[in-house]
């Protein structure tokens, strides 16, 4: 929760802020400049993306410290920070036919 107060600081500051998009948890803006806010003040870096149902891009930004924030992005340019966090693992996803072999 501090962390996410300490982000929301951070933006208010830096970034001016847009409306809040429908179900997203938190600051608005572009893309870019939510990407440039994590870089220059979390060390977070994109690590990962994907594109829901919807129609949103999903994109988890990652620290090497381990700190997280997720951003959501819409058609129309908006971006949100959906939610944040730590720490971030990542670990070798199990393999069903490895598991498989292993019975």
């Amino acid at each position: 929760m501090l962390r996410y107060i300490r982000l929301a600081a951070a933006f208010a500051l830096i970034v001016p802020l847009a409306a809040t998009a429908a179900g997203a948890a938190g600051p608005c803006a572009s893309r870019s400049d939510l990407a440039s806010l994590l870089k220059d003040n979390f060390g977070e870096i994109l690590v990962a993306q994907g594109l829901s149902s919807k129609g949103h891009l999903l994109e988890v930004f990652v620290s090497p410290a381990g700190s997280w924030t997720i951003l959501m992005s819409r058609a129309d340019g908006l971006s949100c920070a959906v939610d944040v966090g730590e720490p971030w693992v990542t670990g070798a996803p199990a393999s069903p036919v490895r598991d498989a072999a292993k019975r």
